[in-house]
């Protein structure tokens, strides 16, 4: 039922489609005159009786090779209107083909239509031009015709109902009249109650049409007998409940497969892959497991069982599953090599984290593994051999950026903000409006004590971005902690929070300035649902401070001793301490 290639070779459809006309061709000016009583030249093609005699003359020839190149070049709309033009002209069987080829490919169905119907006229008993006229018939929603034709093709060739009525099945979303499809499958399929592919026809027509389940139902029923073991129909109905019901979808498939032992592993794999999508991860893991029972070498089940145990926090079985999709030389290594990575890291192996980053090639995951080897680095003690190997690194702009970004955080971390900043203004001098970058150097200006440079940078980002909440956030927080501008700050912050308002560090910072504004009945909400949220040193420390404030000084003893207990070291928390309570 499909087009043949445009790949047919030039040389070959010039032969096949002119072997007669170079028999007839009058001899050139420069030629000597036939001997009227010598026999006629022989034609190559054994065939060459059913075309017609048509004289190769130098404008045919030009316009059946401007119309092959065109073809050849792309121009597949233009070459279809040309071989029509020329199929015209010669009614030639073989140019209405290749004008139908060249139109179906290039979604021309009226220039197909018209070839087709030149083609039979002149090949009454193409059982291709047949079947391409059929494709055409229904994609331009002539269901009659398309009807008539089918039952034509059927009644001489009985054996073509099995690729019909999958085309049927095929061409069934595309049609327009999906009651009146189904009503012509209807009929078409009646005389095939015993074929798998009629039953699939008529299902996927009354699943389209709506309001007959009962059909679909049925057909399924069917099909359970006929071909349980052939997958298409039971994919296809999965798809589109998929799209609709992810839910009604699951409960489809889990239906037929159990009706089903012996389909394929691809669909079995179907199941679980619907739970993944739907986030009922611990069904899929039993799901992916109990395959693997029947499969336990099979890599891509070894590969999702992997992953679900990873996201559920089993990481033995995780590194277990993966481990094992690598011994089954799973096709992409390189990330189940990361994803081992991470597992290791997890669990606080970093030496052995490091080794399968370490092996990590060239491709989507070689820089993130950088970088995790980076950090790795820095970890250890070893921040500049960390920033010299992110350094050393090649990437696109965006990527560049990360890797300065994750620079200067490892220089942050190992207390050395001068050479954070540094790097960050090195960066900003190739692309000196890039807000991630601005936005970090901002941070590390507030560190370094310059308020000046932060609001800077940061009114840099928020004139490109002026809902950046972040960076709305960031700046109001430094004008709270840093200046005296607190309604200015509580205006930023105000509009941080509107944006994102379950961002504990943006409700920390709200009540933080409503606190500096003198409002702590009113800061004191917001500090604890802050807290809940993000039960950290810096928040303990605002927490505590106005609940000191309000009189509540045990309160505030006693939060900020758990949350010291949680740290070993946190400036901001040991100077409020200090400051309420005295050297500790």
């Amino acid at each position: 039922m499909l087009m043949k290639s445009l790949k047919r070779p030039l040389l070959l459809i010039l032969l096949s489609t002119l072997a007669a006309c170079a028999a007839t061709q009058p001899p050139t000016a420069a030629q000597p005159p036939a001997d009227a009583s010598a026999p006629a030249a022989a034609v190559p093609v054994a065939d060459d009786a059913r075309y017609p005699k048509v004289a190769l003359t130098p404008e045919l020839l030009f316009g059946i090779l401007a119309s092959e190149i065109a073809a050849q070049r792309g121009v597949v709309g233009s070459a279809a209107v040309t071989e029509l033009t020329l199929a015209k002209q010669t009614r030639d069987p073989r140019l209405a083909e290749r004008a139908a080829q060249f139109a179906l490919i290039s979604g021309n169905l009226s220039v197909a239509d018209e070839a087709l119907h030149l083609w039979l006229s002149t090949e009454p008993d193409s059982v291709p031009a047949h079947e391409q006229l059929i494709v055409v018939s229904l994609r331009t929603g002539k269901l009659a015709e398309s009807r008539r034709l089918i039952t034509e093709v059927l009644a001489k060739q009985p054996d073509l109902a099995v690729p019909v009525f999958v085309e049927l099945a095929r061409q069934s979303p595309t049609l327009t009249d999906k009651a009146g499809a189904y009503e012509m499958v209807n009929a078409l399929a009646a005389p095939y109650p015993d074929l798998p592919e009629a039953r699939f026809a008529l299902l996927t027509t009354a699943a389209l049409a709506g309001g007959h389940q009962d059909v679909v139902d049925r057909e399924f029923d069917r099909l359970a007998v006929l071909a349980p073991k052939w997958d298409l129909p039971v994919a296809w109905q999965a798809d589109q409940l998929r799209k609709a019901d992810p839910e009604a979808a699951i409960v489809f498939l889990k239906k037929e497969l159990a009706r089903r032992p012996d389909a394929s592993l691809e669909l079995k794999m179907a199941y679980p892959r619907l739970l993944v999508a739907q986030r009922r991860f611990p069904e899929a893991r039993a799901a992916f497991e109990s395959l693997l029972k029947q499969a336990p070498r099979q890599p891509d089940l070894l590969y999702a069982s992997g992953l679900l145990a990873f996201q559920l926090g089993d990481l033995p079985a995780a590194q277990r599953y993966l481990e094992g999709a690598l011994a089954e030389h799973y096709p992409d290594a390189d990330f189940v090599k990361y994803s081992l990575g991470q597992i290791a890291e997890a669990q606080n192996d970093l030496p052995t984290a490091a080794g399968w980053y370490e092996q990590v090639g060239e491709g989507a995951q070689y820089l993130p593994s950088q970088l995790r080897l980076a950090f790795i680095e820095a970890h250890n003690g070893e921040a500049d051999q960390a920033i010299a190997r992110l350094g050393r690194l090649e990437g696109s702009a965006d990527e560049r950026v990360q890797l300065t970004l994750a620079q200067a955080e490892i220089a942050r971390e190992a207390k050395r903000a001068d050479e954070a900043y540094q790097l960050l203004t090195r960066a900003l001098r190739t692309q000196p409006k890039q807000p991630d970058l601005l936005y970090e150097r901002a941070l590390i200006a507030d560190i370094r004590k310059d308020t000046p440079s932060a609001e800077h940078d940061l009114r840099l980002v928020l004139k490109q971005q002026p809902d950046n909440q972040q960076a709305l956030n960031a700046l109001g927080y430094i004008l709270t902690t840093r200046t005296t501008r607190y309604q200015e700050a509580y205006d930023l912050i105000a509009r941080a929070l509107k944006i994102e308002p379950d961002n504990a560090m943006i409700i920390d910072s709200m009540g933080w300035v409503l606190f500096k504004l003198g409002k702590s009945e009113e800061s004191l909400p917001y500090l604890q649902r802050a807290y809940t949220l993000l039960p950290d040193q810096e928040v303990a420390a605002h927490y505590g401070e106005v609940l000191w404030s309000l009189g509540r000084q045990d309160e505030a003893r006693t939060l900020w001793s758990k949350a010291r207990q949680a740290t070993t070291e946190h400036p901001e928390l040991d100077e409020t301490m200090r400051r309420f309570m005295g050297p500790q």
